[in-house]
């Protein structure tokens, strides 16, 4: 079998990287955090910020290259290859993506940070911008066998300068991370950075991945999308496996379901409202105000 390359990392086959576990490095919020996010969903839906009002978001894209003397060192045309991908994805629910800057930086250590590293932190000190009204996109070498990992819009608040994705850069179309090689690392990531959960969150108990169109799944899915997989036979639905939001190889990741998208306008409107046209300020805000009323209540900031 053909060996896998991922980052710093080799696995003697990809059944050797599926028995890890790992593709995704997104940690799950805590029951805190979730409950958190439904309050303000719950009160910014009273507050009539409806999903259905967010009819077109844009959404401009800061592109980080970290590289070590080159490698890593990812071409415009890299890129926009990749900008094509999420735009496949994104543009028929209405959230479309455009490239707003580039910038490479040579440094050996930040191009091999790991989740939650002190590189990471810096890097992202240093080169993060517009964290409220862009994408900050990093891409490097990026260690731990991972493929990416994303923080929540939840997390903006609180945090603002490790808004964004990090994504492996051999992930990218045309990398030599195959079968993640199609770009749909990104897409997985993005839809973390605009508030899905993975679709076997909590597995086979709600409220699973908070979707309601989501069969429930125990477990994630490796490989190429399996139509008869159905590891909760009690749901009504075979696992989806071939959402952006499971683990199936590149080539089998196809769709957002409809409550997915709706999830992700919401927290659209309700974290990242300057991603909103002029015309949704005022019930942007309404939202906006109602999750800071909820934070005062709980003592969260």
């Amino acid at each position: 079998m053909a060996k896998l390359v991922l980052g710093d990392r080799e696995f003697d086959s990809q059944e050797a990287f599926i028995r890890g576990g790992r593709r995704c490095g997104t940690p799950q919020l805590n029951d805190f955090q979730k409950e958190r996010v439904r309050a303000h969903l719950r009160t910014a839906r009273a507050s009539g910020m409806e999903a259905a009002a967010v009819t077109q978001v844009e959404i401009p894209v800061h592109f980080h290259v970290l590289h070590d003397a080159g490698t890593g060192d990812l071409s415009d045309q890299e890129l926009d290859a990749q900008l094509n991908v999420l735009n496949d994805s994104f543009k028929p629910h209405d959230i479309v993506f455009h490239r707003a800057s580039v910038d490479r930086t040579d440094h050996s250590v930040w191009f091999r940070m790991t989740m939650g590293s002190a590189a990471e932190r810096k890097a992202k000190t240093e080169l993060g911008t517009e964290q409220h009204r862009a994408l900050n996109f990093y891409t490097a070498g990026i260690g731990a066998g991972l493929l990416g990992w994303a923080t929540f819009p939840s997390d903006l608040p609180g945090d603002p300068v490790s808004d964004g994705v990090v994504i492996l850069y051999t992930s990218l179309p045309g990398g030599s991370s195959a079968p993640y090689n199609l770009g749909l690392t990104a897409v997985h990531e993005v839809g973390h950075w605009l508030g899905l959960y993975h679709t076997f969150e909590g597995g086979c108990f709600p409220p699973g991945d908070e979707v309601a169109d989501t069969p429930f799944e125990a477990s994630p899915n490796f490989g190429p999308p399996d139509p008869a997989r159905d590891t909760c036979p009690n749901d009504d639905g075979v696992d989806p496996t071939t959402n952006y939001m499971d683990y199936t190889d590149d080539a089998g990741m196809t769709e957002f379901s409809p409550g997915q998208v709706s999830r992700m306008k919401e927290q659209i409107a309700i974290y990242r409202p300057d991603l909103l046209g002029t015309g949704l300020a005022q019930a942007a805000e309404a939202a906006g105000s109602a999750r800071a009323a909820i934070d005062l209540e709980t003592g969260d900031f």
